[in-house]
């Protein structure tokens, strides 16, 4: 026996095979060759051997001695056996070794050991050592798989596992099923397709859209009651091999019939001899011959509970959420181009410590000290101001303020927040629980999902706590295609699934999926609010106010005012926000400090927060009106001098763009002069220098080039030739040589 093989591949062997050769197994596994091209040839004896089917019928066609040798060559992993070690291992005769081999070689079940190579033409060995390719030895694996389950195994749960996965991923696109390669777990795929299978409607449909000889035999078989010998069905000498093979595949890939082989009771093995008289069966599983109707189970009930028995919740007020998109607008723009948009779409501990003070769903400790944020949110605001068009990235991979940010706030915040539970729901990607959960969904239809989460959410009563987990339930059973455009989740998982163990696992990923939501998205667009029980501390949620207005079913709700006036303005420089509106809120963050998030927030006037409006090109009289006419009267006089002297102590330059025109001059100051008189007459405002410089000055960006245009052509209008380019810095002075010159 050869030593430290691996496992030769079957396609390797066929190449190595001379035409004749090769001609003779294509007459055994029944291919009928082109003669076109040796390696179309060679592939399509190939797909032959590799062919289940095709195994089948040469499996009937082996003696016992050859599949005797077929076991010991197996055993043997790929390594080439003597003839002499195949009689040791296998008790026969050396004469019977060598009839079996010789056919074994003939047919391509077996394959010679190729001389060595080497620098003389190899010589043929007679007799020589024989192996068995990796393709066939696996479907030699398969095929002893099939004979261990008798053939009176009708169990659809028994006959899916037996199937290799690359086939129950085919079966599963047959029958309409969106499958994503290789990401399935076996389980996925076998809850999959066992759910397409034992309904007879699509049944139905997959048999009428089959061949004639493939329907045909398919009412014979349920004719049959379910189960008959294959012969019986397809006699060979009636329908050839080839042409059986393809309606058995036809049937087959569907898995509407299986194929199985009559146990022998006494000895365990497959009943038959080499001629393999009627020990091959079809079949059809019962669970699609004789489907049992499902019986549909009661949705379970709502369990409401009473307030006295629910933890108090914290007040926050009803559209916090969009009061800190607000707020991240502000820190973008104050940034101006600085802040990395990664840094707000991913968990940055940094940028959320700088901002949980301005946020108000920063959680507070019991200390009342500053806590942390909620997992996620600040990428969630992100991805929906990003949806909204409020934020955006720039090419650079900076944030920036998006077109919609100056539109979107002039909005009362119970409208603003309303886009943006529109914008979250028609989002295409999991923004609320990405960062909270390992799972990632392939194909999940987020708006539909979100859609009947808040349709759900809405047929619930206002003011009343329900059980979190029931009302869980109740939505998954009152929608089974909730998530149904999810072909696939990768999650972790542990073991070898089942198509039941699929099934539970991906009930508790939607029950996981579905309380993410509602405690991420639902909870921070202020649609529920949630707690727990007293006792047992089980989850409960109901319904806002605000909640029930998106939902349809009550008017607009207001905020509460608590003040005569919009807000107040103290001689201790603080802010009191008693009517917060998003342009108030806006104003006040840009040249304050808020210092608390309540029913009345405080902000405090700083030298720093004024200096930051200022440098952003806020004059201080804005400032001053906007406090005085949402005050209701004047600032407190400490408060007014005090901002006066900040104003004071900021020292301004004002930067101005302009194009600069150097004439040539005699001396005299006649040609900037008559340059000055040709702009002028253009409609253009040059201004002349003291050193003989024009400068045309202009504001917006993108004037520049217009005016540079308009100059050139008054000043070529006016005799003077414009020349663009690099120039001197000082107005060139004609020499007298030059003026002596040009007189003469």
């Amino acid at each position: 026996m050869g030593t430290g093989r691996t496992m030769r591949n079957l396609l390797g062997r066929l190449l190595h095979r001379t035409p004749d050769a090769i001609e003779r197994m294509a007459r055994f596994w029944g291919v009928d060759l082109r003669g076109y091209d040796r390696h179309g040839d060679v592939s399509s004896v190939y797909r032959a051997m590799t062919d289940i089917w095709s195994i089948r019928d040469a499996w009937e066609q082996t003696t016992p001695d050859a599949r005797a040798i077929l076991a010991a060559l197996q055993t043997a992993e790929g390594n080439d056996v003597s003839r002499a070690d195949l009689a040791q291992k296998t008790g026969l005769t050396p004469e019977q070794v060598q009839v079996a081999a010789d056919w074994l070689l003939l047919t391509g079940l077996a394959h010679p050991e190729e001389p060595r190579r080497g620098a003389d033409p190899p010589k043929p060995v007679p007799d020589p050592p024989i192996f068995i390719a990796r393709e066939t030895s696996q479907l030699l694996d398969r095929l002893h798989a099939e004979q261990a389950v008798s053939a009176d195994e009708r169990s659809l749960d028994a006959l899916l596992p037996t199937l290799p996965y690359p086939e129950l991923e085919e079966a599963a696109g047959l029958w309409g099923a969106r499958v994503v390669p290789a990401l399935h777990a076996r389980g996925e795929i076998l809850a999959l397709v066992q759910e397409q299978v034992t309904q007879p409607q699509r049944v139905d449909r997959m048999v009428q859209r089959l061949s004639s000889p493939a329907r045909s035999l398919w009412t014979q078989l349920r004719t049959a009651g379910g189960s008959a010998p294959l012969d019986h069905l397809l006699p060979p000498a009636d329908v050839p091999r080839p042409q059986r093979r393809r309606i058995l595949r036809e049937l087959a890939a569907p898995l509407l019939v299986w194929h199985a082989w009559q146990i022998d009771p006494a000895t365990g093995s497959a009943i038959g001899n080499a001629t393999g008289s009627e020990q091959r069966w079809l079949l059809i599983p019962q669970a699609i011959l004789d489907p049992q109707p499902q019986v549909a189970e009661p949705l379970p009930e709502l369990v409401d509970v009473d307030a006295s028995e629910v933890l108090d919740v914290d007040w926050l007020l009803p559209t916090a959420a969009a009061w800190d998109l607000l707020s991240l607008v502000r820190e973008v723009q104050v940034q101006q181009g600085a802040l990395r948009w990664r840094t707000l779409t991913a968990s940055d501990a940094a940028f959320e410590r700088r901002m949980r003070r301005r946020l108000w769903r920063t959680r507070f400790a019991a200390d009342g000290e500053v806590g942390d944020l909620p997992t996620g949110y600040i990428p969630f605001l992100v991805g929906v101001g990003a949806a909204l068009g409020v934020l955006h990235e720039t090419p650079t991979e900076r944030a920036a303020p998006g077109e919609a940010a100056a539109t979107w706030r002039e909005h009362a915040f119970t409208t603003a927040q309303r886009r943006m539970v529109d914008a979250w729901v028609a989002t295409d990607t999991w923004i609320e629980g990405q960062e909270r959960v390992d799972v990632a969904l392939y194909g999940a239809v987020w708006s539909t999902m979100r859609a009947a989460l808040l349709r759900a959410l809405g047929e619930l009563d206002e003011d009343i706590w329900y059980d979190e987990e029931r009302f869980i339930a109740r939505l998954l059973r009152s929608e089974p295609d909730l998530l149904r455009g999810t072909p696939v989740a990768a999650a972790p998982r542990r073991g070898v699934e089942t198509a039941a163990d699929a099934r539970e696992r991906w009930q508790r990923l939607q029950q996981l999926i579905v309380g993410t939501t509602l405690e991420t998205a639902a909870l921070w667009l202020g649609l529920i609010e949630r707690s727990s029980t007293l006792t047992g501390r089980v989850p409960v949620l109901r319904v806002t106010p605000f909640g029930r207005w998106v939902f349809g079913h009550r008017v607009e709700p207001s905020l509460p005012g608590t003040g005569p006036t919009p807000l107040a303005v103290g001689a201790n420089f603080q802010v009191l926000l008693y009517r917060p509106t998003p342009r108030r809120v806006w104003a006040l963050s840009a040249f304050s400090e808020v210092q608390a998030l309540d029913r009345i927030s405080t902000w405090t006037l700083t030298a720093d927060a004024l200096t930051r409006a200022l440098a952003g090109g806020v004059q201080l009289e804005q400032i001053v009106a906007f406090l005085e006419r949402a005050n209701g009267g004047p600032l407190p006089p400490n408060v007014a001098y005090t901002l006066a002297e900040w104003d004071r102590g900021y020292r301004r330059i004002r930067l101005r763009r302009a194009v600069v025109l150097l004439p040539e001059d005699e001396g005299d100051g006649t040609a900037g002069a008559a340059a000055v008189d040709a702009l002028r007459e253009a409609g253009l405002e040059p201004e002349l220098l003291p050193d003989g410089r024009l400068l045309l000055l202009f504001d917006e960006p993108d004037a520049a080039e217009r005016l540079h245009a308009a100059a050139t052509r008054a000043l070529r209008s006016g005799g003077f030739a414009p020349l663009s380019g690099q120039q001197p810095t000082e107005p060139r002075r004609r020499s007298s040589r030059e003026r002596d010159r040009d007189s003469t």
